[in-house]
Formats: structure tokens, C-alpha cells, sequence
């Protein structure tokens, strides 16, 4: 499959799929033939070639919502640029919609794993208390149960927003909050929205579980599909259609969402997302929620690509539980690899990041959780460590890999509350960071106070193999474990020319200062000296002439002085 499929993957090992996972060549083939074979014109237009377009859509979308495992009937799709963007939309809605509260903002509430793009929601609201960032998965139980309402008001508007995988760690979290906010028997919540950011959650995962019971499902679920197929780059939001009626209150309209505008005279308009009608034929028309949210012409030859992809991904790998069984095998594989790194006087190569509550690196609990797709995504978070149990810099380690043809991610991955949780930091460190001159990007300071500042990230997908495993795994071990370690044959050169020096030196030093006497002191004439006798060197082998070398022992390192 690598070789027909992915042969574009040839120059080097990708392991960014968190990024961008890589498109099959049959995709772009199908794509292309279908556009050198028909003609697409723009879907809001009445024509043939506008109308062969808006079939295309109705098919792609509908198709689109199946593979999600999300029932048309219950879940509307409406297509916009990216994750990002479903986010923003539905954020200037409740933004809107707050506006006629009498708090006059709404509530918003995000897990300290959010992707930047869910932490930026936060800005719409107004008043000190109108925003939470949830620090664990315990304060969020609290929130749900009522034991801590964190600033919000019973019944107030409001939106609470986390990923189902966090983008930084690969950590999956809890799918059950949706609908245990929905059915709150308190009615506390009765006012409070969920959005699921699920871009790196269907990257490798079967969204089934997500969609399968509509009475529990998220109100509104963003995703990016270049992020399953590589191609194209188009993003979705699925919108709970019992839900989605408080998408279509929003102040803004585009080309395309409305049936009818006045200009002249009231300014007044009629949103297509929520208007029934009848067609010219006498066909009843429902009046789709997408219809009053897609603004401006749709992308719509990214959408045919879409469909293409769709198919190409079942023909390659069968179904999404079959991506998932395969790459939670490689991210063991990866998980054990790099857990079983140390350098020669027993320290870690490397420090992996899991959740950040507990550190299941160190109790040693990581089997349980890398592999187990339940709980765990296809990415590792980590750091380096030198020899002496310092931080490598993780942009270092990013261009080595770079140069050696590995393609991985370093820096804060857009997750700031999650990668500062990661490494521990409080609130006045990060102000450190800040006044130390530190900012995201490759241009940043990596270590700080020999603390770092972000990690490295390596993320698997669907054609990932185990070859590009174990090439990055001997990567680290070449290019840390055994960097400058000598050849044997060398290294019983670099013995004998070591005991050979020392013993000249403490010759000259006897020669110079005199007789040692019994309590370690030496005659000079006018003064003394104290010189250290080593410790009687030791045969360790048989060199290539037969002689016994000798080993001189090592009995500390201070910086850069060693004592022998």
C-alpha cells in the first residue's frame, strides 16, 4: 500500500499526522478525472452545471455524516474552512444570542486541554466571571454535579467546549459529559450547549461512538478532514439538529443563507436555516440548517474531492476501527521503545507526557494506557534528556530530526493549557517565560531555568508503519545514546594512552617534590605538596599484543573536572 498508494512519503519518515495526515494517490487521481470529465458550476445557480454541482453536495454531505457514523436524520453537516472555523461559528452565535440576556454575555466553560482555537472563544464574553478554564477532569465533575458552579449562574447561557483527544498528548477524554450536562435533573444546565473539538479524535478513531445515541451526543462537533485523508483541505461542523435551531439566531448573513433581504426602507432578513418552503414543482422544501450557515459560495470542488476520499479511504483500510487497531499497536510499539532508552549510568532518555494529573511515566503505568484506544490516541508527547539529566532542547532535537529525515512537531502545539500542565509550571513561571522574552514558534527559548517550554510531539496515522517506528527509535539511539561513544578498538587505545599519561604525571610530580612520606606529603625542601595516589588500576582484557590492560577508575565528574 506504501508503494502505490504513498510513494510521495518516500523522502523521509512523517510522523506529524496531528498535523496533517498524507493523501493517497488514488484520490488525486479520481479527483482529477472527475474534473477533466464534467462540468461544476457554482451550486447557487439555477443552470445544469449548477444544479449537477448542488447534487454533488447533497451526496458528499450526506455520505460524509455516514462515515461519521452520524444519522442524517438527526445531524445536519455544515461544511466550513477548517476545525477552527466551526469553532468561530458557533461562538459568534452565542455571542449574538447573549447579547439579549440581561447578563449580556453568555457563560463559557473549556477543559485545560483545549486547542488554542477553543481557549480564543473565551474573548467573547464579558465580565470576570464569565469564563473557566477546568484545570482536571475532577473540577469539571464538580461542575456537572453541581458541587462547584465556578461563576455560573443556574440557567444562565452557556457553552462548554473541550476535545475528545487532546492534540498535544494524544489523551482521550471523556465522551459521557455531553449528555450527562444535557439530562442535568437539576435543570442548573438546562441552558448549557457542549461543542466537541473532534480534529484529532477522528484522525484515528471511529466517531460511532460519539454520534451513535443523538439523545447524548454533542450539541455541535467540529473536525478538520484533511486531518483523516490528507486531501482535501475542508472542514465540517456537525450540528445535533434538536440543537441547532440557536445557530440560525445569529446577527450575520451571507450569500447564499438568506431567502429574502430588505435594504431598503427596515432592514430585516429571512434565514434559509430556518424557513420551510414550497417549490415552484409543488415539493415541500425543509429548509436544512446548513442551508442558513454556509456563507458564500461553498467550496465545492474541495467537497467533490471529499467524497473521493472517502471512498479511497474504505477501499485502503476497511474501516475506521481498523485504523484504530493498527495505529494504537504502533503508538505501544513507539511507547516501549522509548521507555526502554537509558543512557550507560542509568538515566532516561526520554520524559513522556501523558495527562499531567498524575505522572504514569514514573510509576511506570504507561503499558496501560499507550495501546488502549479507549483512553489513549496515536501521539507521543516528550522531552529529551541529556546524560547528566538535563533538558535537550526540543527545537534541537526537531532539526536533527528534520536533518536526518524524520518529520516531527516541536514547540507548545498550540495547547496552552495543556502543555504547561504537561511540564508543571504555576502561573509565575509562565510570567517568567513571558518576561524572559519567550513566545510560540520555532524562534522561542526552549529551556528556561532548565525547565522547558514545550515538547516534542510525534503523531501516527492510518499508513504509518512499523518500519517508521523503529527508524525513529534509532534515531534517538544513534543521535543521543551512542553519540560520541568510541569503537572498541578505540577505546582500548584511548585506555592505554589514559593510564599512560597518568602514570608519566604522577612520575614527573614524584620526581619533582621528592619522597612521599607515610602521611601522603612530600619533601620539597622549603615546603609541601599533597599528591592523590589513584587507586591501583585493575586488568580489565587482554589487548591485541597480549598485554593486560588497565583500567584507571572513574570516581566522579564535576562539570567539566573529572577525578580519577
Amino acid at each position: 500500500m506504501r508503494k502505490e498508494e504513498y510513494s510521495h512519503m518516500n523522502s523521509g519518515i512523517y510522523l506529524d499526522h496531528s498535523g496533517t495526515t498524507i493523501y493517497a494517490q488514488s484520490t488525486i487521481k479520481r479527483f482529477a478525472d472527475k474534473m477533466r470529465a464534467n462540468l461544476y458550476g457554482n451550486p447557487h445557480s439555477a443552470n445544469e452545471p449548477a444544479k449537477f454541482s448542488g447534487e454533488m453536495v447533497d451526496s458528499v454531505r450526506e455520505t460524509t455524516l455516514r462515515f461519521l457514523g452520524a444519522d442524517p436524520r438527526h445531524f445536519d453537516l455544515v461544511f466550513v474552512a477548517n476545525a477552527t472555523a466551526a469553532i468561530k461559528l458557533v461562538a459568534d452565535c452565542f455571542r449574538d444570542l447573549a447579547e439579549q440576556t440581561r447578563a449580556g454575555s453568555f457563560w463559557y466553560g473549556y477543559h485545560r486541554d483545549a486547542h488554542t482555537s477553543l481557549v480564543g472563544v473565551r474573548e467573547l464574553t464579558k465580565g470576570p466571571l464569565s469564563h473557566k478554564c477546568f484545570e482536571s477532569d475532577a473540577e469539571v465533575e464538580e461542575w456537572i454535579e453541581g458541587r462547584n458552579t465556578f461563576g455560573q449562574q443556574p440557567g444562565s447561557l452557556a457553552l462548554f467546549a473541550y476535545p475528545g483527544q487532546s492534540n498535544l498528548t494524544g489523551r482521550r477524554l471523556p465522551l459521557t459529559w455531553t449528555g450527562r450536562i444535557r439530562h442535568d435533573r437539576t435543570k442548573r444546565l438546562r441552558n448549557t450547549y457542549t461543542l466537541l473539538d473532534a480534529a484529532a479524535l477522528a484522525m484515528t478513531s471511529p466517531m460511532s461512538y460519539v454520534f451513535e445515541d443523538p439523545d447524548t451526543a454533542p450539541d455541535f462537533t467540529c473536525v478538520s478532514f484533511y486531518k483523516i485523508f490528507g486531501f482535501p483541505d475542508v472542514g465540517g461542523l456537525i450540528v445535533r439538529k434538536d440543537s441547532g435551531h440557536i445557530l440560525a439566531l445569529r446577527k450575520y448573513f451571507g450569500g447564499g443563507t438568506v431567502s429574502l433581504v430588505s435594504t431598503i426602507g427596515s432592514a430585516w432578513h429571512v434565514s434559509k436555516g430556518l424557513e420551510a418552503y414550497t417549490h415552484d414543482d409543488g415539493s415541500e422544501h425543509a429548509g436544512g440548517l446548513h442551508e442558513g450557515l454556509e456563507d458564500g459560495t461553498l467550496p465545492f470542488h474541495s467537497i467533490l474531492a471529499l467524497g473521493e476520499a472517502i471512498d479511497v479511504h474504505k477501499e485502503l483500510f476497511g474501516s475506521m476501527e481498523n485504523v484504530s487497531a493498527h495505529t494504537s499497536m504502533l503508538v505501544r510499539r513507539l511507547y516501549q521503545g522509548m521507555k526502554a532508552m537509558r543512557y550507560e549510568n542509568g538515566q532516561q532518555l526520554c520524559k513522556v507526557y501523558h495527562s499531567g494529573d498524575e505522572d504514569i511515566w514514573e510509576k511506570g503505568e504507561g503499558d496501560k494506557v499507550y495501546g488502549d484506544a479507549r483512553v489513549q490516541g496515536a501521539t507521543i508527547a516528550f522531552n529529551v534528556f541529556r546524560e547528566d539529566g538535563t533538558y535537550e532542547s526540543y527545537a534541537v532535537v526537531e532539526k536533527m530530526a528534520n536533518d536526518g529525515g524524520i518529520y516531527v512537531r516541536s514547540g507548545g502545539v498550540c495547547n496552552p493549557g495543556g502543555v504547561f500542565t504537561a511540564l508543571q509550571y504555576e502561573p509565575w513561571q509562565l510570567n517568567r517565560a513571558k518576561s524572559a522574552g519567550h513566545h510560540c514558534g520555532s524562534n522561542g527559548l526552549s529551556v528556561i531555568n532548565e525547565l522547558p517550554t514545550g515538547v516534542v510531539r510525534a503523531s501516527l496515522g492510518a499508513m504509518s508503519t512499523a518500519q517508521d517506528v523503529n527508524v525513529f527509535l534509532n534515531f534517538l539511539k544513534k543521535n543521543f545514546l551512542e553519540k560520541g561513544l568510541p569503537t572498541a578498538k578505540s577505546n582500548i587505545k584511548r585506555k592505554r594512552q589514559q593510564a599512560q599519561n597518568l602514570f608519566d604525571s604522577l612520575s614527573s610530580a614524584a620526581m619533582a617534590t621528592g619522597p612521599v612520606m607515610a602521611d601522603g606529603r612530600t619533601e620539597t625542601g622549603t615546603g609541601t605538596s599533597t599528591v592523590i595516589l589513584p587507586p591501583s588500576p585493575t586488568p580489565t582484557s587482554v589487548g591485541e599484543e597480549g598485554a593486560v590492560t588497565m583500567k584507571p577508575k572513574v570516581l566522579g565528574r564535576v562539570g567539566s573536572a573529572i577525578s580519577i
